[in-house]
């Protein structure tokens, strides 16, 4: 039977014990997963190795667990992808940050262009959206996500890091994933009303090829899991 995985706010290391006094975990193992004396969970610390673990002692103020076991994660994606986003509407970026996850997109970064709906969002809401859906998913590393920035700045970002970058558009060349970086990719999704004149001019400007998904005229949202798909399965 699969275990259910939960990440934790600190480094396991070595240790053979280990104790958690995080309220808001303890009452999901307690209260939600009804996890008791003996139960086996993996703890996850984001190092990228996963701690199969018994349950010792479990109240609502404190958690005892012994590491039974540690082994490597094996859930790895083909290549890395850095997927950065126009600011959609709340729930379809939400949704993005949760299905890329489950796809294994290595960071998000919210973007502000000039079709932008949002300039905003929750931080704090995108990274618990992120743990839920690693934890769901099999992940033992959970992805970055940067605070939102303008399209230069992320442009500027993507070629400090010398990341292999693409963006799509309807009006781009047929996009073939064998062209990918093995290593990263930054992948550029534009709002429902697609990139300006001046943003395809600074795709240009930083060397970013152009290239489309396709005839079909797709949402922001389908567009973002659609390339992630064609880069990470």
């Amino acid at each position: 039977m699969r275990l259910h995985n939960f990440f934790i706010d600190q480094k396991i290391g070595e240790a053979k014990l280990i104790r958690l006094e995080d309220a808001e975990l303890l009452h999901q193992l307690k209260n939600v997963f009804r996890l008791e004396k003996d139960a086996q969970i993996v703890l996850l610390d984001n190092s990228g190795f996963q701690f199969r673990s018994r349950v010792e002692l479990l109240t609502k103020s404190e958690g005892v667990f012994e590491v039974l076991e540690v082994t490597e994660n094996k859930v790895k994606p083909a290549r890395g992808v850095c997927l950065c986003v126009s600011m959609i509407k709340k729930d379809n970026f939400e949704w993005i940050l949760e299905k890329g996850t489950e796809l294994g997109v290595s960071y998000f970064i919210p973007i502000v262009s000039e079709r932008s709906i949002k300039t905003n969002f929750n931080h704090e809401r995108g990274l618990k959206i992120m743990k839920e859906a690693s934890e769901q998913s099999g992940r033992a590393k959970l992805p970055g996500l940067y605070e939102v920035i303008t399209l230069e700045t992320a442009l500027q970002q993507v070629e400090k890091d010398k990341f292999f970058a693409i963006a799509f558009h309807k009006d781009g060349k047929k996009f073939d994933p064998k062209i990918a970086d093995p290593k990263m990719n930054a992948v550029f999704i534009g709002p429902e009303g697609g990139w300006s004149e001046a943003e395809l001019e600074a795709f240009k400007k930083y060397g970013v090829e152009i290239y489309s998904l396709g005839d079909q005229t797709l949402r922001a949202e389908t567009a973002a899991i659609a390339a992630s798909a064609l880069l990470l399965l």
